[in-house]
């Protein structure tokens, strides 16, 4: 039980249960003043990348920080989207397109992850979802200016729209993996299955890892 905590209290999963709980009080920064948003943003944008330099850094890589990781990163993308789209609500091209877009991708995607989770299956994240990540930010990040610039605004939207036609991208490589998963046995006792969706390498594990 104490192992347990303790890997799962490690730096790099405080980082990322702390840009959970930023998360609302994002939202909430957003609708008083879209500057303190935009910093607000770019601070959860930068334990982003911290919490998986310190995991990979000092060897602190858990199961549990590969599931909270993308979790943070879904919560954090569909808020910043549903609050762009309420904003700019009567701008075209409107945000509430993505943001639609976007959650019934990620809700499906959730739910094939906890199915995946029972048959103690680990799907490490892709390149295509990291790039979907990266675009979609640089367009909320550009789309912040929409108060002051169409033009950008207008830019932002083209990014933004392309990061999530890559996060789509990305969920066909994961449904891919997700279908040959039902046909593959459960390991036993405390073994896990790791995939590897890109470099198609399938490890199997300790589940304490």
């Amino acid at each position: 039980m104490k192992s347990q905590l303790k890997d799962l209290f490690t730096p790099p999963n405080i980082i990322t249960m702390a840009r959970i709980v930023l998360i609302p009080v994002f939202a909430v920064v957003m609708f008083q003043n879209m500057f303190w948003g935009l910093i607000l943003f770019l601070v959860c944008a930068s334990t982003d990348l911290l919490d998986g330099y310190v995991a990979r850094r000092f060897n602190m890589v858990s199961r549990f920080g590969k599931l909270l990781d993308p979790i943070a990163d879904k919560l954090m993308h569909v808020t910043v989207l549903i609050c762009l789209g309420v904003i700019f609500a009567n701008t075209h091209p409107p945000y509430y397109i993505l943001t639609v877009l976007l959650f019934f991708k990620e809700l499906i995607q959730l739910l094939l992850g906890f199915l995946l989770l029972k048959r103690k299956v680990v799907i490490s994240a892709n390149w295509y979802g990291k790039s979907a990540s990266f675009v979609l930010s640089v367009g909320v990040v550009l789309a912040f200016a929409g108060n002051y610039s169409y033009t950008v605004y207008v830019i932002g939207f083209v990014f933004s729209a392309i990061g999530v036609a890559l996060s789509y991208l990305a969920f066909a490589t994961y449904a891919m993996v997700v279908l040959k998963q039902f046909d593959r046995k459960m390991p036993k006792g405390d073994k896990k299955i790791e995939i590897d969706p890109i470099k198609q390498r399938t490890k199997i594990e300790d589940e304490g890892k």
